[in-house]
């Protein structure tokens, strides 16, 4: 048996979706699943609440998603234990498969599926800068992230609480070696891109805001960092079949980390 961890808020045009993906097939007792509704104006939890077992939905006052995550720890009552975003669609042979990789005893501590991208109704332009950014280390090299980790009982005992941060998948990612993290191969779980390039570039300042504020927090991690921009620039350089996306990829970038830096100078919050 393992356990799933959602925390949601305002999601209910898509919880459902997310929900049923996981569910579809699931044999009893295989899974709990654990809906924190934080803060919602919406019905987030009602739709989730409708699924009944194995779902149970927890509703906070709390928008701090870091807050729903520890709430949705401390319910939960087994491991491997799995936090998906509510956006994600990730079907029960996938989990399993994760569930396996992080038995106990195993050597490894963290885990995934791979990831691919929904591009429909995207445009040309957003399609390209996807098909750098999944080129690359983070994605290519034991992806844990982007929506959906998961980690064994060892794993999760590297820290305590998930701290207050802009980007907790990576703080959870560098918590563990490169060696101890793996990508469940020829499984998958699906990311909606962002439908226009200010979605894109919206996206990216958020996740380079949140590694400037994880390496300023917990410089100490660094050392299990793998994905530099030196290294990304050669591999994109070395890849003829990127250098007509590289442009759109380069210039969400610049104006990301452009942007993050005048969020960071300006202390606006999340």
């Amino acid at each position: 048996m393992f356990s799933v961890i959602i925390a949601a808020h305002d999601q209910s045009d898509v919880i459902e979706r997310c929900l049923r993906s996981i569910l579809a097939g699931a044999e009893p007792d295989e899974m709990e699943v654990i809906v924190v509704a934080h803060a919602c104006r919406d019905d987030t939890a009602t739709r989730a609440r409708a699924f009944g077992e194995p779902v149970r939905v927890l509703e906070v006052d709390s928008r701090s998603k870091a807050e729903a995550l520890n709430r949705g720890d401390e319910d939960a009552s087994c491991f491997p234990r799995m936090y998906i975003d509510p956006d994600i669609i990730v079907e029960i042979e996938a989990l399993r498969r994760v569930a396996a990789i992080l038995a106990d005893g195993s050597a490894v501590l963290a885990a995934a599926p791979e990831a691919e991208f929904d591009y429909a109704g995207r445009s040309p332009v957003v399609q390209s800068f996807y098909k750098v950014w999944s080129s690359l280390p983070f994605f290519t090299e034991n992806l844990i992230g982007a929506g959906f980790y998961a980690m064994s009982r060892q794993g999760r005992a590297r820290f305590g609480k998930f701290p207050e941060l802009i980007g907790e998948d990576a703080f959870v990612r560098l918590t563990v070696a490169p060696h101890e993290r793996r990508s469940a191969r020829g499984s998958s779980f699906r990311i909606t891109p962002p439908r226009s390039l200010r979605g894109v570039v919206e996206r990216m300042t958020k996740v380079r805001a949140g590694k400037a504020e994880l390496h300023a927090k917990f410089p100490e991690l660094l050392k299990n960092e793998t994905t530099r921009p030196r290294r990304s620039l050669r591999i994109i350089a070395e890849r003829p079949d990127l250098w007509v996306h590289a442009p759109v990829y380069l210039g969400v970038m610049g104006l990301a980390k452009l942007a993050a830096g005048l969020r960071r100078v300006s202390g606006a919050g999340r």
